[in-house]
């Protein structure tokens, strides 16, 4: 089962850690958040385990509001996925499941952990009662060129088939973007930032975790600047990729270049810097890194991608 940090990267299976206990002890309790399934099935995106408590209860809820710029807060060690939809309005889906000693209670409290509206303000009310083990993930579908403002804390956010604008706050998780276009904003403190055959105007920030991106043949849009401060960088290219890169680290930083992906960029160490660049002097994607190793490799393909 993969972790929401594996060497400082996001990785399309989250797991954060949920409440667990009187004391807030997190040791025996799990919350495992999948952003890689298309369902609108919370069983397939949000699942909690804890051993120490004899009932397990699921509810959701759901509500559809008017399409405006929106911010979005997750419940605390709770989730965020996005994706576009068709339709005029945004569709909030509240997923929610509890370890708790007794069926009935657990039902109560999942009944008193709701959605939150104000205006254009939307967060998660839960209940202060701690003898449980609460998790929640918010799924959210948007209309293309939707405006949102999403944030987290001790939990995953992720953007998959998106067009529109957004940004991403996490502190002590990570962010995911995938196969998502527009202007797109990524902050990250503690966790990792993935980016994934996106587009648009990107923006990605990260402070003590690393920073993936897995570049497509060539960057639609205005381009990609990213920076990873305290976490490693690795850069995925395709054997067909013919768009501009450029990857800069300290002089003390290690650049490893893997298989075939390093054959047509130049090296340069200029200025206390090491420089690798393709496709030109002004490349469209842009990657920094402080105190960590960068990798740049060939892009393999996973068991089911086109």
């Amino acid at each position: 089962m993969k972790k929401l940090i594996v060497l400082g990267l996001t990785l399309p299976l989250f797991m954060v850690l949920a409440r667990a206990g009187e004391n807030r002890n997190w040791s025996g309790s799990t919350v495992t958040m999948n952003d890689d399934s298309a369902s609108d099935d919370c069983r397939d995106h949000l699942r909690v385990g804890n051993d120490d408590y004899r009932a397990n209860v699921r509810d959701e809820e759901t509500k559809t509001i008017p399409n405006q710029p929106l911010t979005i807060t997750a419940e605390h060690n709770g989730g965020i996925q996005v994706t576009t939809w068709d339709k005029p309005e945004v569709s909030l889906k509240l997923c929610k499941q509890i370890a708790v000693d007794d069926e009935h209670e657990g039902r109560k409290l999942l009944a008193d952990t709701r959605l939150e509206i104000n205006g254009s303000k939307i967060s998660i009310h839960t209940p202060e009662e701690n003898h449980h083990s609460l998790g929640t993930l918010l799924l959210v579908k948007a209309p293309r060129n939707a405006d949102l403002n999403l944030n987290v804390h001790n939990g995953g956010v992720s953007l998959t088939d998106f067009t529109g604008t957004a940004e991403a706050h996490a502190e002590n998780g990570g962010i995911s973007f995938q196969r998502s276009t527009g202007k797109l904003t990524a902050q990250a403190q503690n966790g990792g930032i993935s980016i994934k055959d996106c587009g648009g105007d990107v923006t990605a920030r990260v402070e003590n975790g690393g920073l993936s991106l897995a570049l497509a043949d060539r960057w639609e849009g205005k381009g990609l600047e990213a920076h990873a401060r305290n976490g490693g960088l690795v850069v995925s290219l395709p054997k067909t990729f013919n768009g501009g890169l450029e990857v800069m680290a300290s002089e003390h930083t290690s650049i490893i270049c893997k298989d075939n992906a390093c054959d047509a960029g130049e090296r340069t160490w200029d200025s206390g810097h090491k420089l690798f660049r393709m496709g030109g002097a002004n490349p469209q994607v842009r990657a920094t890194t402080e105190n960590g190793g960068i990798v740049i490799k060939d892009r393999s393909r996973t068991r089911g991608e086109l």
